[in-house]
Parts: C-alpha cells; sequence; structure tokens
C-alpha cells in the first residue's frame, strides 16, 4: 500500500503545524458567488474564501497569486476577515481565475492560504 508523505505526517502527528507540511495539491477557483476558493486538498482546516469588492482598478498592478502584470480591468479587489474584528486583509487577484491559476506558482497560492488562515 503507497501511502503520502502528507498523510503519514498528519496519521502519526496530527498536531503538526500546516506551515511545515509538505506542498499538497492546492485548489483555486471561484464558487457560484464569485468569491475566490482557496483549499489545500488532504489537509483539514486549510480553507479560505475571498470576497469581491466592488470596484475596479484604473492602472495596471500585479496579480497577487500568479505574479503577472496586468491593466486594471483583468483585475479585481478581493478581501477576507483577519482575526475576530472588523479588520480586513486585501488582495488584488485576476478576474480570469482559470486563467491565473495555470500561470499562479502552487508555493505562491500556498503562501496566500496560510497567510489568511494564520492571521
Amino acid at each position: 500500500m503507497e501511502h503520502e508523505e502528507r498523510e503519514l505526517i498528519l496519521e502519526l502527528f496530527p498536531g503538526t503545524p500546516p506551515d511545515l507540511l509538505p506542498l499538497g495539491e492546492i485548489l483555486y477557483y471561484r464558487d457560484e458567488a464569485s468569491w475566490i476558493i482557496l483549499v489545500e486538498r488532504g489537509t483539514p482546516g486549510m480553507h479560505l474564501a475571498l470576497e469581491p469588492v466592488e470596484g475596479r482598478l484604473s492602472a495596471p498592478q500585479v496579480c497577487e497569486a500568479c505574479r503577472r502584470h496586468l491593466s486594471g480591468q483583468a483585475l479585481g479587489f478581493f478581501r477576507h476577515r483577519v482575526g475576530e474584528g472588523e479588520r480586513w486583509r486585501y488582495l488584488v487577484l485576476c478576474q480570469d481565475t482559470p486563467s491565473c491559476a495555470e500561470h499562479a506558482n502552487p508555493s505562491r497560492l500556498r503562501e496566500i492560504l496560510l497567510r489568511g488562515i494564520l492571521s
């Protein structure tokens, strides 16, 4: 029987912090409500939902996931709650999520995910 390294670590050491686990498959997509979802498959609690924020960017920016320099019309603001209060973290991400997912480095997606859930 073959086991994935992540599965073995979590089975033997269930309290291992997510940032110490080897990189798993990162799912990066939009749901039916246009929220961007980041999930590391196979790791409980590794889930982040980013709410779209109304408005458009007027100048070119760099997408925080795929690191491409794109026009403001191709990008949008997304946010997630930080902590228990009314604090938010804002991210600039591509509006075309499937294209962004193709170009994004999995380790960069994991970094965004970990910053979101560990903050």
